[in-house]
């Protein structure tokens, strides 16, 4: 397990690595670094997404798609997509919560089955 871990962290910091080298090495014209901040919620899921790849235990996807329903929440409230903010989506976190909680003892007695056979 820790093998693994050490694998899926690994991974995720070299792709995240590569990525920013080529950016930087591209013609792209990148706004200045100062409005790079905007899209840390990004970072976020993918730290989420690297949990699901391959996903080793229940409460591994739980934790990623929890992480990237965050993430993607923050960003929608700080760009206020669709009308949203952070006074008024609030709510969004406790159904995700809430959600969470309902799908850990499902998750968890699907793969004690799948174990069993």
């Amino acid at each position: 397990m820790e093998q693994s871990m050490r694998s899926r962290r690994q991974l995720l910091w070299g792709v995240i690595f590569m990525v920013v080298g080529v950016l930087f090495l591209s013609d792209l014209d990148m706004p200045p670094i100062g409005q790079l901040w905007r899209y840390w919620p990004f970072l976020v899921m993918i730290f989420g997404a690297a949990k699901l790849i391959p996903p080793t235990a229940p409460k591994h996807v739980l934790d990623g798609l929890c992480q990237i329903a965050f993430a993607g929440w923050f960003y929608v409230s700080f760009e206020r997509l669709w009308g949203l903010n952070f006074h008024n989506s609030w709510p969004i976190l406790v159904i995700i919560a809430g959600i969470s909680m309902l799908m850990q003892p499902v998750v968890f007695k699907i793969t004690a089955k799948k174990e069993e056979k």
